[in-house]
């Protein structure tokens, strides 16, 4: 019988396991598989908050459609029946602009019709298609590419306010190719964003006309975005369900790995400090890069210095219900972001209520704010009433809000969202070519394929298969 470790009971490891133990069912091959989470329960950042009628999301809000691995993780689990569609009113986004709220319009003529560029900065985003391709095929900052393709003005209001919404991240370090792939690869591949838009367009429709099916657009996020009925702890309690025949461990951490003749120790200290050890073939590391480096530290100390430089930024949510009346603004919509520009310590605000029905009453308003970041650290210091009392004392004014919430919470995580910054592709390449001499061990979670939720369960399919390729090679493990 072959063993495997997965390290994290977030949807990464939770995923990872479930794919493992199918895979190597699919192939008649014994496993014993242990999943090991420092925290309380399973789901990592996936925490979803049921109180009073609310449905309160600590981790991602809810994930796109656009990704076939998580439909495929959802009729596998059997929950397409509790899949959640957001409402149309989502399709409404907004940003501030000088303390007010401006809807943001896919519509180039409406876009440019607003108020939210100077005549300038909309001459500079026109421009954009005319201006030449960067070929030299190094990496860039998301602020060096904004600016070079789109103008100073549209990347500090613009490209700011969602990188700080997405990763919580200074658009001055993170890496685009790392951090936006997507967004890179149309200039490389088509020589711009707009001219890349417009082909890949021409591109879908011609494939739509041969009968191979319409192709996604993709110069950002496409799909609709989707939740559970009862929030996106549904698939993590339906993974932990499945795999409630296996040993899931929480409240544990694992602080390092040790290389047998024939696989691997690896030691274990629960929340009481008793220390133990599993011996296993595989071990699947689907935590923190900071958390991998400490586990790989005397095992693979190459490994363990470019996985250590990987930083995560602070975040922490808020959520607030008031009663219809006490809202004065327009919260008919996803939500908001907030250019740091605008003074401001709150990242952005989602309207949950209009988004997912079913997670607020009828007549409450729930909304859902983000403090913190790369560019805030310090507001990890801040207690949690501070916490609350910033987001009432910044929001009430912008939407018109009076009195107190009905309802509150919010949710810490000091360590929350891994940063791609520049060089993060070559720490996370770096780090793979130094575990190459221990084959056994493998890499996965947010710091490794994506922060997005589809991310981490798409590269789950990878691993596993990865896993039981390797399983099906390696020696029987010897008996303890």
């Amino acid at each position: 019988m072959k063993r495997v470790v997965v390290v994290g009971g977030g949807i990464s490891g939770l995923a990872s396991a479930y794919r493992i133990r199918q895979q190597a069912s699919s192939v008649q091959l014994p496993l014993s598989l242990t999943v090991v989470e420092t925290g309380t329960k399973m789901g990592g950042k996936v925490q979803t908050l049921r109180a009073e009628g609310y449905v309160c999301e600590a981790g991602p809000q809810g994930f796109l459609d656009n990704e076939p691995a998580t439909l495929r993780l959802v009729d596998d689990l059997g929950i397409r029946s509790r899949l959640l569609p957001s409402e149309e009113a989502a399709a409404r986004r907004f940003i501030v602009r000088n303390e007010r709220f401006h809807e943001l319009s896919t519509n180039p003529l409406k876009f440019l019709a607003s108020p939210l560029l100077s005549f300038r900065g909309k001459l500079s985003v026109i421009g954009e298609f005319f201006r030449p391709a960067r070929r030299d095929g190094g990496e860039e900052s998301v602020r060096a590419f904004g600016e070079r393709r789109l103008g100073r003005e549209f990347t500090e209001i613009m490209l700011d306010s969602m990188v700080s919404g997405i990763h919580a991240g200074d658009i001055s370090r993170l890496s685009l190719p790392a951090a936006f792939p997507k967004i890179a690869a149309l200039e490389r591949d088509y020589g711009g964003l707009f001219k890349g838009m417009i082909q890949k367009r021409k591109e879908a429709k011609r494939d739509a006309k041969a009968g191979q099916g319409a192709r996604t657009v993709e110069a950002g996020p496409s799909g609709v975005l989707h939740s559970f009925d009862r929030g996106m702890a549904v698939p993590i309690e339906a993974l932990t369900e499945s795999l409630a025949g296996e040993n899931l461990r929480g409240a544990t951490r694992v602080t390092g790995i040790e290389s047998l003749e024939r696989g691997f120790r690896v030691f274990l200290a629960d929340s009481l400090g008793e220390s133990s050890t599993l011996d296993a073939d595989a071990v699947v590391l689907a935590c923190p890069a900071p958390g991998m480096a400490l586990i790989l530290d005397s095992l693979v100390p190459a490994a363990a210095a470019s996985l250590s430089k990987v930083a995560l930024a602070g975040v922490h949510v808020v959520c607030l219900a008031y009663e219809q009346a006490q809202i004065g603004g327009d919260v008919r919509g996803f939500g908001a972001l907030i250019p740091r520009s605008e003074g401001l310590r709150t990242l952005g605000v989602l309207y949950v209520h209009a988004t997912f029905a079913g997670h607020a009453p009828s007549d409450r308003v729930l909304l859902r704010a983000m403090v913190g970041g790369r560019h805030d650290p310090l507001a990890n210091e801040l207690g949690d009433e501070e916490l609350r009392q910033l987001v009432r004392a910044e929001l009430s004014p912008l939407l018109n809000i009076e009195g107190e919430p009905v309802f509150q919470r919010n949710f810490r995580w000091n360590e929350g969202i891994p940063q791609y910054e520049m060089g993060h592709l070559t720490r996370i390449s770096n780090a793979r070519d130094a575990l190459k001499s221990y084959p056994g061990v493998f890499l996965t979670g947010n710091s490794i394929c994506g922060i997005a939720f589809n991310s981490c369960v798409a590269h789950s399919e990878e691993v596993a298969r990865k896993v039981t390729e390797y399983l099906l090679a390696a020696p029987e493990l010897e008996e303890a």
